[in-house]
């Protein structure tokens, strides 16, 4: 998402650098935390609906309709449950779209005997 941000409003941060008062409490290995500039914090689809809506274009419009959305609570949890279980399956996935070249190579991670 930082390739579109082109207005420069996006940082990424690794949790082991984060400078939060609260960043102890944050489940940064289960889910992303989004923590806006007024100090809300954001977890999972949540999240991801506010980095969409801080990006331009067609990017922002996906991130408010699912802002809305989420406001109902069957569909929040639905959301997170995808969200779930995307980043449980996030090596397969990012592996399988490289191979069908939707990815750059630069996107493939390693298997968990590769790391280290």
């Amino acid at each position: 998402m930082l390739r579109h941000d082109s207005s420069g409003g996006l940082t990424a941060t690794p949790s082991s650098h984060c400078t939060w008062d609260d960043a102890e409490k944050q489940p940064f290995l289960d889910t992303v935390v989004v923590r806006t500039e007024s100090g809300q914090t954001f977890y999972r689809s949540n999240a991801v609906a506010e980095v969409l809506c801080a990006l331009p274009g067609p990017w922002k419009y996906h991130g408010r309709l699912l802002r809305l959305v989420n406001r109902l609570r069957a569909f929040q949890a639905f959301h997170d449950w995808c969200y779930n279980l995307v980043s449980k399956n996030r090596r397969s996935i990012s592996n399988v779209l490289v191979r069908l070249r939707v990815l750059d190579s630069s996107c493939r991670m390693p298997a968990r005997s590769e790391e280290k």
